[in-house]
């Protein structure tokens, strides 16, 4: 029987909604993942041409995508988590320790990425086999549909995707049900063929009895899913999406260049009673072609006012020269560091390095605040889930990051040296300048103490030996 999509706010209705939203962003967002797999489909005017010319403009498609994406990502790391309960600016141990034990000590990362390349991404907390568990989710299988008012508060999430170790398609539906919630598992016994994902329509669905069925089975939390949305909800290389296809046009047209040019034209000035177009005798046209065969041991003969011509090679320095300039002006607009996109960039100058890099650094920031709003309401969702106390308010909650300016080693220990002199004490000038994480400050402290230890054990005085007693004489 299928499941029922036309009564307002039953499961089936809003699990129909969800597959609509759904299918209308994968027509956004497919692109922008197979752009940042370097899998873009080619360019219209090609799509008839042969499998060689084809597979030539293949190896023009370059990754820039993913480096766009990369440079922001490598600084976005999560060190420690702030609550009321924090001993020091070193953020609560516990709530890092659940933090970690969840998962999303590596999830992390893939929950960045994805934000990234498409405007949005998921994590999705549950308890597996007795564990608090938190799954970075993909939005090209995850959507969720908000409130109009407050975008913050999510009406209704659901996932759908193809189990491949059952072989079927599964739907997913979550929703509030007060200070609790309710899910819903909706599944077809077939594999899907659809090359674009799996869509919920009802027909040929069922509700798995086994996980309550039509009435759906409840979850300890209202909303088990968090939305991490990027700056304006598009991908960061969404809008350039043109520029890119620019730079792959001009690199094509470079290495077509290069490619015909390693076949000169040549050709031979002579008289026509030297070399007829005809034979004298047959009057059949003469093929030279075969005459004159390109290779090593090739001999020809020539008559003696023959005079050979060979074309000239293009310099293809103007066609390289461009790319390189549409490369500089992506690295501007996207505040990615040329360094990524070319070995080269150590001619760029250090004013256009410095600037590139403030607007970086500035990026990273503004993305540590985003995300940090939704890491906090991931850390509460696991704090509900494990029902520890004092983790289940966000507003509470606090996300300490890895610093968005990297120093070298050169300015770490110039800054350090000063920083001491003019008073800064140890720990903040760990923190702040040497950029170590609070782990890494709590070892370093316990070191600190055994080397102290160590230095006044080596410094003490031996005690003196006591002199030896003379052995008393033996009367006789």
């Amino acid at each position: 029987m299928p499941i029922d999509v036309r009564t307002p706010d039953s499961p089936g209705w809003w699990m129909q909604r969800c597959s609509t939203k759904l299918e209308t962003r994968r027509k956004r967002i497919d692109p922008l993942f197979a752009r940042y797999e370097g899998t873009q489909p080619l360019p219209p005017a090609l799509k008839d041409a042969p499998a060689a010319a084809r597979q030539f403009f293949a190896t023009a498609r370059t990754a820039f995508a993913e480096m766009i994406v990369k440079a922001p990502r490598y600084r976005l790391r999560v060190t420690g988590i702030v609550t009321p309960d924090s001993a020091d600016e070193n953020g609560d141990a516990n709530a890092y320790a659940l933090w970690k034990s969840a998962g999303m000590e590596t999830e992390q990362d893939d929950v960045h990425r994805l934000s990234m390349i498409a405007g949005d991404a998921y994590v999705i907390g549950s308890k597996y086999q007795g564990q608090v568990a938190a799954t970075a989710e993909d939005p090209r299988q995850v959507i969720t549909i908000h409130d109009p008012v407050r975008q913050s508060i999510i009406l209704a999430a659901s996932k759908v995707f193809h189990d491949d170790v059952d072989d079927r398609d599964v739907a997913y539906l979550f929703r509030p049900d007060g200070t609790t919630g309710r899910r819903w598992v909706a599944f077809r016994p077939r594999k899907s063929a659809v090359k674009s994902g799996v869509r919920f329509t009802g027909s040929g669905w069922e509700w798995d009895p086994k996980l309550g069925g039509e009435e759906g089975e409840p979850i300890p939390v209202p909303m088990p899913v968090v939305r991490y949305r990027n700056e304006e909800g598009v991908g960061e290389f969404e809008r350039h999406l043109p520029h890119l296809d620019r730079i792959d046009h001009v690199i094509l047209q470079a290495m077509w260049i290069v490619t015909m040019q390693a076949f000169r034209q040549r050709a031979i000035h002579v008289d026509d009673a030297d070399m007829p177009a005809r034979d004298k005798d047959t009057g059949e046209l003469i093929d030279y072609t075969d005459l004159f065969q390109s290779a090593p041991d090739a001999l020809w003969k020539l008559p003696l006012t023959a005079k050979m011509w060979e074309s000239g090679v293009v310099d293809t320095t103007p066609v390289s020269g461009l790319a390189s300039k549409e490369i500089e002006r992506l690295s501007a607009v996207t505040f990615t560091p040329m360094s990524m996109f070319s070995s080269d960039a150590v001619n760029q100058s250090a004013a256009g390095a410095s600037l590139v890099k403030e607007g970086l650094t500035t990026k990273v920031e503004d993305k540590q605040g985003r995300l940090g709003a939704s890491h906090a309401l991931t850390m509460a969702l696991l704090g509900q889930i494990a029902e520890a106390d004092g983790l289940t308010n966000p507003a509470l909650i606090g996300i300490q990051w890895r610093p968005a300016d990297r120093y070298s080693l050169a300015e770490k220990g110039d800054a350090s040296v000063k920083a001491a002199s003019s008073g800064v004490p140890w720990r903040t000038r760990m923190r702040t300048i040497w950029q170590f994480g609070p782990d890494d400050i709590k070892r370093m402290e316990s070191e600190r103490m055994d080397d102290a230890l160590l230095a006044a054990t080596m410094a003490a005085p031996l005690p003196a030996e006591a002199p030896v007693a003379e052995p008393a004489p033996v009367e006789v």
